[in-house]
């Protein structure tokens, strides 16, 4: 049977591994995205905003808390999938654009 202290060294380590896991693909983006328009391609940079900018975007559109955030991307385009859990019973997945 796990003790008290384990528990909680394990949930320290379980919330410290999966927040060093989405910093690392937070990182390996890249910030250079392509769009085609016509026959030209432009490239142009795109600056990340955070993902505490991104959790008050989503609750300025849809009240409730916040379950996770997973920066992803649809298309050429970067993303956050904001989960949040409306009026106590059901999980929403809101989208932000991850560009400035």
């Amino acid at each position: 049977m796990l003790t008290k202290f384990k528990l909680i060294f394990l949930a320290i380590f379980l919330s410290w591994s999966l927040s060093s896991s989405v910093n690392a693909q937070v990182s390996a983006k890249s910030p250079s995205v392509e769009v085609k328009t016509g026959k030209k391609n432009k490239k142009y940079q795109c600056r990340l905003i955070s993902r505490a900018e991104a959790i008050k975007q989503a609750k300025r559109k849809t009240k409730g808390k916040v379950v996770g955030v997973q920066l992803s991307e649809r298309g050429s385009r970067s993303i956050y999938k904001v989960r949040m859990l409306v009026e106590q019973k059901r999980v929403k997945t809101i989208s932000i654009n991850a560009c400035k």
